[in-house]
């Protein structure tokens, strides 16, 4: 039955190769996310077996089943702080009545027994020691297999957190106690958790991931103050540079440990400005006192505002006033990042192995079963958490061979074969007979064009791809509408005939000349093209100005250009026919706020080697779904002109670019609208050749690279992790009951942790089978030609994501038709 046809909330699917007792709670699941029929099985059989870790915690429920009973708080007159109303919760005035282990998120309060309708509890404020009237409303009760339980559970873990006198800091815990210092910046780098629980397969788990957080020790007022001596008290270059240098980052305000987005600094607002709280006028400076029992020193100071989202859509945004001096930034900044050193410092700090990722959760582990109020917390709701990680049998997939011209093959070596390709040639070479290079040619300049051009045509040899010699158009200056026209100027002496390739040599990574080269020969004079950093070819002077890489470097150039020509580098045995695989993924336009650019690249041929690129602008869901719709029906229609007037009687989309909130909208919507669109095309062939065609099936796979799931391979004891080896398949114990999902691990990380990627199967009438999707899914990220090794998605994905980034970036419009069936984005 299709995954995703007619679909209703499944229930008791657990994986279906295990006899364990199971706690199942899929009450505890939003019933629009189940896109899986109750048993359907999902369990591939693929590949030798291997015992791993998942950075999961199971739960075993020691009170099964309860009631949960909710109450509204409201606090008299109003307290601000939640840090405030949480510490009014713990007095002994209201825990006596309700005990210390109740669940308060702030505003609703959650008990394990019913206490009486309403009550009103008088509190002292924990700072001013004025009485406050603290009111409870009883809302709801529910039981334990409810959806916001979940919400429950996950504020247990955070009160857990707070016992073990960790620091909050926006939705996350770090440890304050163990943060390392980068001393030229003055910043800390806080250790910490991500957690959430959630129901699997077969019982409810907590997933942990480390997480660290760069919290610089300068406040804003300490930033401030030093742009005010650099700018000589210009009070309006100031706001320009500290807008500049921070708009758009984020902040932190440690008196409540939230995070905030800066969006401009104020001077019309001060510290002594006043507003209206309570009927009543008080200044900023008052408010913080009262609040939070933060004194401000310097009265003049500007306001930093911070816009939030809008509570309602058509609503303005929130907006925040934070004090410079009562906030710090967080992360880095563009001028930490070029600063190769410091980034080497931070990645000793924050990239962990799987074995320091083994340890630090069960120290965290340990911590939860020692401490004596967490475990009290814990007992109340009646969770327990078990002595160890999730321990998960995974399946190692076999290594695909690369296929090259004839019937040479090769096999990479942990998911990298460089060197195969260099003895084994290309699958499809290309024609390049006809190209020009364009470029300066005089100094060091010269000489690298020449020798790049003698190491292209050596290579051309090597891999049996036909290469003339090329036109040589020089250059005498370097700015963008120099190069501009010596391009037009090139164009303009092969007078008409067809241009292969045209290479453009540049002395440096000038954003503004790069843009408007690719936009011309993309999208005004179509042709192939390759734009070459002199610096990347250029040797260091310690090395006597000679690059020990020269021959890597142009080689992986001159692959680019082989692809961009039409050609393929290498093919892999997909035993599918009559199938069209799709690639979708999206990128946001630098130049147009609010607007998306979705990509859209399909196969077009039988062996998966050849592939058609479109784009589109959005801005809605709406418009993404229609844009979907147009890019199926064309790359049906191209598919159809390339295949003799042939449809395919498959369809596999894998569809990037959307988070978990967005799986109800595209189950409902997009899932449907490709559908149409299939049909559409199929009813318009039948017209056109007079011949029935097939309904064409469909398989809708969501893609997601970033999630929190880690899988450790078990070393050579229990005490000992290491990464898993490409190929690695999880499909049971962390993958969730809902869906029909699994992950996998396309390739090989020596420094970290890798992180595998999730297919989440929502619609699916193919009749495939987990196996074969897992299969299909492995062997696609063998196919991206940038790179001589597999890639973490689909490569139709990723040659999406390749063509949007260059759409939004530089292009800003469509390309040409004439380039669209090459990778010309490479």
């Amino acid at each position: 039955m299709a995954s995703g046809s007619g679909r209703g909330r499944g229930r008791g699917s657990g994986s279906n190769n295990s006899n364990s007792k199971t706690q199942e709670y899929f009450g505890t699941i939003q019933p629009d996310l189940f896109v899986r029929q109750a048993g359907e099985p999902k369990v591939g059989s693929s590949g030798r077996a291997q015992k791993c870790y998942a950075n999961f915690i199971p739960i075993e429920m020691e009170k099964v089943d309860y009631s949960i009973y909710q109450y509204h708080v409201e606090f008299d007159p109003t307290v601000d702080s939640k840090h405030m109303r949480e510490r009014m919760l713990l007095h002994p005035n209201v825990t006596d009545e309700i005990g210390r282990y109740h669940v308060f998120d702030g505003m609703i309060l959650y008990l394990t027994t019913e206490w009486q309708q309403n009550q009103e509890i008088e509190v002292p404020h924990p700072k001013t020691e004025d009485l406050i009237k603290v009111i409870f409303k009883q809302t709801n009760r529910f039981l334990l297999d409810n959806a916001q339980t979940i919400n429950i559970f996950n504020t247990i873990i955070r009160r857990c957190f707070d016992e073990m006198q960790l620091t909050q800091l926006g939705r996350h815990y770090f440890n304050s106690k163990d943060a390392r210092t980068v001393r030229e910046y003055n910043m800390s780098i806080l250790p910490g958790y991500e957690t959430a629980i959630r129901m699997y397969e077969e019982k409810l788990m907590l997933c942990v991931e480390n997480r660290f957080k760069m919290v610089r020790r300068d406040s804003m007022l300490s930033l401030f103050r030093n742009e005010m001596q650099a700018c000589q008290n210009n009070r309006m270059r100031v706001l320009e540079k500290m807008n500049e240098m921070y708009g758009g980052t984020t902040i932190i305000t440690l008196y409540n440990n939230k995070l905030h987005r800066f969006t401009r600094l104020d001077w019309s607002i001060t510290p002594m400005s006043e507003f209206q709280k309570d009927g009543e006028n008080i200044t900023l400076k008052r408010y913080f006192k009262d609040q939070y029992d933060k004194d401000i020193t310097v009265d003049d100071q500007p306001i930093i505002i911070s816009e939030g989202k809008p509570k309602q859509p058509g609503e303005p945004p929130q907006i925040n006033y934070i004090v410079p001096e009562l906030c710090y930034p967080t992360g880095l900044t563009d001028e930490m990042r070029k600063d190769f050193r410091m980034m080497r410092e931070i990645a000793t700090h924050t990239r962990m192995s799987p074995q320091q990722r083994l340890q630090e959760t069960r120290k965290l582990l340990g911590q939860f079963h020692e401490n004596d109020k967490v475990r009290s917390c814990l007992q109340y709701w009646g969770i327990r958490l078990d002595e160890d990680l999730a321990r998960v049998n995974a399946r190692v997939l076999k290594s695909e061979p690369l296929l090259a011209e004839g019937t040479k093959k090769y096999e990479g070596r942990n998911a990298e074969w460089a060197r195969g390709i260099k003895e084994c040639g290309v699958y499809r070479g290309s024609n390049m007979t006809n190209w020009i290079v364009v470029g300066p040619s005089s100094g060091n300049s010269g000489m690298l064009a020449q020798k790049f051009i003698g190491e292209a045509m050596r290579l051309g040899n090597t891999l049996r791809v036909a290469t003339g010699d090329p036109m040589c158009v020089p250059i005498t200056g370097v700015t963008p509408n120099d190069y501009l026209d010596g391009v037009k100027r090139a164009i303009q002496q092969v007078n008409g005939e067809k241009v292969h390739m045209l290479v453009v040599l540049l002395v440096d990574d000038n954003k503004t000349r790069y843009d408007s080269l690719k936009k011309f020969l993309c999208v005004e004079c179509p042709i192939p093209n390759q734009c070459v950093n002199l610096r990347t070819l250029a040797g260091k002077a310690s090395d006597g100005g000679e690059n020990k890489n020269f021959g890597s470097i142009v080689l992986k150039i001159f692959l680019q250009m082989i692809c961009k020509t039409g050609g393929a580098l290498w093919k892999v045995n997909i035993p599918l026919t009559d199938t069209m695989i799709v690639g979708y993924d999206l990128y946001h336009d630098s130049t147009l706020r609010g607007k998306t650019v979705g990509a859209c690249v399909s196969t077009t041929t039988g062996d998966y080697t050849q592939f058609y690129s479109q784009t589109r602008p959005h801005e809605n869901p709406t418009q993404l779904g229609n844009n979907l719709t147009h890019f199926v029906r064309k790359a049906l229609k191209k598919y159809y002109d390339e295949n003799n007037n042939n449809l395919p009687t498959r369809l596999i989309l894998y569809r990037d670019g959307a988070g978990d909130g967005q799986i109800p909208y595209i189950k409902n919507t997009e899932v449907k609208l490709v559908r149409d669109a299939c049909d559409m095309v199929t009813e318009r062939a039948a017209k056109m050749s007079n011949k029935e065609h097939k309904p064409i099936k469909l398989a809708f796979i969501i893609v997601t690279k970033r999630v929190n799931m880690r899988i450790l391979k078990q070393g050579a004891n229990a005490n000992t992790a290491i990464n898993p080896e490409p190929g690695t398949v999880v499909d049971t114990v962390v993958t969730r009951p809902e869906r029909m999902d699994f992950y996998l691990v396309p390739q090989f990380v020596n420094q970290g942790t890798v992180t595998p990627v999730s297919y989440n199967i929502i619609y699916d009438d193919t009749q495939l089978g987990p196996d074969k999707h897992q299969q299909l899914a492995f062997k696609l990220c063998h196919l991206y030609y940038n790179w001589q090794g597999t890639v973490r998605v689909p490569a139709p994905c990723q040659y999406a994501h390749k063509l949007a980034f260059l759409t939004a970036q530089s292009l800003h419009g469509d390309s040409d038709e004439q380039l669209r069936d090459k990778l010309f984005f490479l």
